[in-house]
């Protein structure tokens, strides 16, 4: 008893696979997560935090520790021509030594490190927003493999639609085959047909086996043969600007352009600094001395770059022609995105077009095939001609279920070029 309970829990639990479904925003989303260029996120924040506290270390004091050791073959003498006056100077020693502590603190730079740290922000900002770029970039590529697998499974149920009328129809033939009102010849054809359709459908779940790998690979993984996908749905298209992170890199870079221009306006502001030594030498900063000596010297200085033979207002002019580029970069998007939209308008207005006019056709295709019936009972036409007419039929349902998926890839593929999805 147990044995069968347990079979009968595995068997409902591979039902419940082979039931799986997904939506096209759960593999959106699934995507994402699972992209490579996902894990920039985190290593371009920690870049641009290094760099920030780099930029922000300008205001801490350096301190540094400098030595010396020299010999030298002359140094300075005083002596007096009077032999009446008996005055000995010392003699500056040839050889010295020093081991001198530097410290040196910026009180006033003109904002050039305030700057430099905003600056540091607006790059990270803009590196990041690329990466939401590529992110974007994926949905078009989701959109191309789920809506392939859509089309495959569409035709694959109405391949199976078919084949159940086929072999509903191959029963009363093998019937009268029986009752000697039809020839044997007429049961062959239909096996033909089925073998066909047969065929067909291996073919459909090979193609469809083949993108629901691809599919697995861009959601990392969860999708298998079993896996149904959804039909989105959408509402109606709305003429909106969209939000295309592609504009939201463009204010950024703009953004960290002008941030470089004010920086470099700011290098020729004056600095003002403090600054410290103290050391241990032979001799100190008493030269004439020739003994070990502790010493130390305390100040203050200024900086001030007066005249850089213009290379600032060059360097600003650089980034102003950069900026040019820029904005016409922006605007050919601008321009290519219009494109698009026009392109997917015309698409989704020419499949509700053909949606309309398929629907009477196949309506009509099953009335003609509805009479082709008949005639086969009465023995009018034959077996090849009645299947020509339901292959007619499956064709025109086939064609109707395309075209309806393709007017919801339109559909995505327009709010995905907008930056609606």
């Amino acid at each position: 008893m147990r044995i069968v309970v347990l079979l009968m829990m595995i068997a409902c639990s591979q039902w419940l696979r082979a039931q799986d479904t997904l939506t096209l925003f759960a593999c959106y989303d699934r995507a994402e997560e699972h992209a490579p260029r996902l894990g920039d996120r985190e290593i371009i924040r920690n870049s641009g935090e290094v760099k920030t506290a780099m930029a922000g270390s300008a205001w801490y004091p350096s301190l540094d520790l400098n030595g010396k050791m020299s010999y030298q073959s002359d140094v300075v003498t005083i002596t007096l021509s009077d032999p009446a006056i008996p005055v000995n100077f010392p003699e500056v020693p040839k050889d010295q030594y020093g081991l001198n502590l530097d410290l040196k603190q910026t009180l006033f730079d003109g904002g050039m490190t305030r700057l430099q740290k905003e600056l540091e922000q607006a790059r990270t900002e803009a590196a990041l927003q690329e990466v939401e770029v590529d992110l974007h970039a994926l949905k078009n590529r989701v959109n191309e493999v789920y809506f392939a697998i859509l089309i495959l499974q569409e035709q694959r149920k109405n391949l199976e639609i078919h084949r159940g009328n086929l072999e509903q129809r191959r029963e009363m033939i093998e019937a009268a085959v029986e009752e000697g009102t039809l020839l044997e010849e007429e049961l062959k054809v239909m096996d033909v047909e089925l073998l066909k359709m047969n065929q067909s459908i291996v073919e459909v779940d090979t193609r469809k086996q083949a993108f629901l790998e691809i599919l697995g690979l861009l959601c990392g993984g969860g999708v298998d043969h079993g896996t149904i996908l959804v039909p989105p749905r959408f509402g109606e298209e709305v003429e909106t600007e969209g939000d295309r992170p592609e504009y939201r890199l463009f204010e950024l870079r703009d953004a960290s352009m002008e941030a470089s221009k004010e920086l470099i306006g700011r290098k020729r502001m004056p600095v003002l600094y403090a600054f410290g030594q103290t050391g241990y030498g032979k001799p100190g900063y008493n030269m004439l001395s020739g003994e070990w000596d502790f010493y130390y010297m305390v100040g203050a200085g200024l900086s001030w770059k007066i005249w850089d033979w213009n290379s600032s207002n060059r360097e600003k002019q650089v980034i102003a022609n950069q900026q040019l580029v820029l904005d016409h970069q922006r605007a050919a998007f601008s321009r290519e995105v219009e494109s698009q939209l026009a392109q997917e308008r015309a698409r989704i207005e020419q499949y509700r077009q053909s949606i309309q006019y398929e629907q009477e056709v196949l309506a009509l295709q099953q009335e003609i095939s509805g009479n082709a019936e008949a005639k086969l009972e009465s023995g009018t036409i034959t077996m090849t001609e009645y299947i020509t007419t339901l292959n007619k039929e499956n064709l025109a349902r086939i064609s109707l279920e395309t075209h309806r998926i393709q007017l919801l890839q339109a559909r995505a593929s327009y709010l995905t070029i907008q930056g609606t999805l």
